[in-house]
């Protein structure tokens, strides 16, 4: 799904801000876009702000980054997002006629949804992106915290914690009581993300190599990149999380998740790796 993101923002951004950066003097290293999306999930069903750039001011500054309560101020905030597959949670997407004329903000919770104020509405509400009103009038987003490093973190953590969980093939993917490799990975990296990915190895596989930046060496990657295996036939047939140190996190038949290593094995049964948190 292409949002309507405008032209003439694009030509006014030639520099991405640095990973940590502060807005108003305040640095927030430590604060992921997902912290932001979870404080703004809270806030469904409140009544609305007199204003959607005060409700965005109201949740950024819950996890105490201060921003503007304008949308004029708002929009220069952060670096820009060009397209609606890019999102990450907590993004702030603003929508409007053109980006002179701006109606509203919300801020991105993750899987199409996004927390919007909106005074017709009285409430605050989760809306998806792909409603009519979303698909007409999103223009583009901006992303106050690039947390490229803290979502590979969260990928780590949030893996760990199913470590011990059993295995079972083709494990029902709306339960975490067992998993697969490809089901444990696709969990996992929805619980750091808010985003689902494929739901076998061979389709994130394909997915990965269409939208992410790939490599051959395993030792080339990064923490929270995927890796790919193969059998005997060139096949994918097994994924895993790389943690770095020659570590891997993984779901296999006989330990379940747990933390490996890159054995001779797992080395001669290596495909491919590839990293789409950045």
């Amino acid at each position: 799904m292409k949002m309507k993101w405008h032209s003439k923002i694009f030509l006014t951004i030639t520099v991405l801000l640095m990973l940590v950066f502060s807005v108003s003097g305040q640095a927030f290293a430590q604060v992921t876009g997902r912290d932001i999306a979870n404080e703004a999930s809270k806030y469904e069903g409140r009544p609305v702000f007199r204003n959607s750039a005060t409700a965005v001011q109201d949740i950024y500054s819950s996890v105490g980054i201060q921003l503007p309560d304008t949308l004029d101020a708002l929009r220069q905030q952060g670096t820009l997002v060009r397209r609606a597959e890019h999102l990450q949670p907590g993004d702030i997407i603003f929508f409007g006629h053109s980006s002179s004329n701006l109606t509203s903000a919300g801020v991105y919770i993750g899987n199409n949804q996004f927390i919007l104020s909106w005074r017709p509405y009285g409430t605050i509400r989760a809306i998806s992106l792909s409603s009519q009103d979303a698909l007409r009038y999103a223009l583009f987003a901006r992303r106050i915290v690039n947390v490229a490093d803290n979502i590979r973190e969260q990928v780590i953590q949030e893996g760990l914690k199913y470590v011990g969980t059993p295995y079972q093939y083709n494990s029902s993917r709306s339960s975490t009581a067992t998993f697969d490799c490809s089901d444990f990975v696709r969990r996992t990296y929805f619980d750091a993300t808010g985003s689902w990915i494929p739901g076998n190895s061979r389709t994130q596989a394909a997915y990965v190599s269409q939208n992410g930046k790939t490599t051959t060496n395993w030792r080339n990657l990064q923490r929270g990149d995927l890796m790919f295996f193969t059998n005997s036939e060139g096949t994918v047939n097994h994924v895993a999380i790389y943690m770095g140190d020659s570590q891997i996190l993984h779901a296999t038949s006989t330990r379940g998740v747990h933390v490996g290593t890159m054995t001779s094995y797992w080395n001669n049964c290596f495909s491919f790796g590839g990293n789409i948190l950045d």
